[in-house]
């Protein structure tokens, strides 16, 4: 019976090629250098604007001025799938919340989480990657926030991606 011994053989190929895939996984990291270690620098592409810098954070005049924040929160590697989302997550804030929604005032800011002064986010949003979390504050209170993690799958449908991010927020305004 040569039938198993090929089978077995097979098999164990195929652990090989699984382990050494593994292997290199672990070493070159997740595509895109989406995650927080990535071991390998992407490749400068070709000429990249540099993103607009970040709206200033809405100046809170009392504590009962309701805002919220919707950070997208990137390190110094960026694909075209983090500028995109950026881009989109801006657009959705500036096209959806410029006047408010329902007494809150929503405001964007990118935030690079790589800069020494902006460590402490990975800690306060339990980020793993590029994020886009929404915080709502009263006053200079923190209250709830939400990671909007569908972002990632949405990049190729602007349309979806800003509806996802009106949504998402609206929902988490909504909250009490």
């Amino acid at each position: 019976m040569a039938a198993p011994g090929k089978a077995l053989k097979f098999v164990l190929l195929g652990f090989v090629a699984v382990s050494i895939g593994a292997a290199v996984y672990k070493v070159v990291g997740p595509p895109c250098g989406c995650a927080a270690s990535a071991a390998v620098e992407p490749a400068p592409a070709a000429v990249v604007a540099e993103p607009k810098p970040a709206a200033p954070p809405v100046k809170k005049q009392s504590a009962a001025v309701k805002t919220a924040t919707v950070y997208y929160f990137y390190t110094n590697a960026r694909c075209s799938s983090c500028t995109t989302i950026e881009a989109y997550t801006r657009e959705a804030v500036e096209k959806k919340f410029s006047a408010g929604y329902k007494g809150w005032a929503v405001a964007f800011k990118g935030v690079n989480i790589e800069e020494d002064a902006n460590e402490h986010f990975v800690q306060d949003y339990w980020l793993d990657s590029k994020a886009v979390i929404v915080q709502k504050f009263s006053g200079d209170k923190p209250l709830n926030w939400g990671k909007l993690d569908k972002v990632w799958t949405l990049t190729g449908d602007k349309d979806a991606f800003i509806a996802y991010i009106s949504e998402e927020t609206g929902k988490l305004l909504d909250q009490k």
